[in-house]
């Protein structure tokens, strides 16, 4: 009997293995040049600004319902319901950035303007919560993954809500 219960034993430690198993998770993955070379592919580099006007200062009762998001600095932006623009503010409300949307295939493109309708950047949002900034000079200033944004060196920068 003990050797039945031994050689059972034996059996299972030796022919039965664990079973494993992974997730494999998809996706497109960028390099830095690559984000670039994308981002900057028909960006207008100027926009009339008379449009904008009425957002040169926030006032919590713009009219439109919007979302707001904020960032570590204590600045904010906001996002009118079913507008193509999103308006950048400083922590005293003084606009500073206006964000329209350019392309949205694979990834969504938006470029950033100030308030003289000149490009100030371009972001390229690649999906799971992961952007590319760059600057007019086309310098990589921020990657964000998901609430952290990291400077070109991978440094933690900054969080946003």
């Amino acid at each position: 009997m003990k050797i039945k219960l031994i050689l059972s034993i034996l059996f299972f430690i030796i022919f039965v293995t664990p079973v494993q198993s992974a997730i494999i998770r998809g996706g497109i993955t960028f390099s830095v040049s690559e984000a670039r070379k994308i981002s900057f592919h028909n960006i207008p580099y100027k926009i009339p600004t008379d449009s904008f006007y009425n957002f040169r200062k926030f006032k919590k009762d713009f009219g439109v319902k919007y979302t707001k998001t904020l960032f570590s600095d204590n600045t904010f932006c906001i996002t009118p319901k079913n507008s193509m623009y999103t308006y950048y503010y400083s922590e005293q409300g003084n606009l500073w950035l206006i964000q329209t949307k350019i392309a949205q295939n694979k990834y969504s493109k938006y470029a950033r303007y100030n308030t003289d309708g000149l490009l100030d950047s371009v972001i390229l949002d690649v999906g799971n919560n992961e952007q590319f900034v760059f600057d007019v000079n086309k310098k990589l200033v921020a990657h964000w993954i998901g609430k952290n944004g990291y400077d070109e060196n991978g440094e933690l920068f900054g969080t946003r809500d």
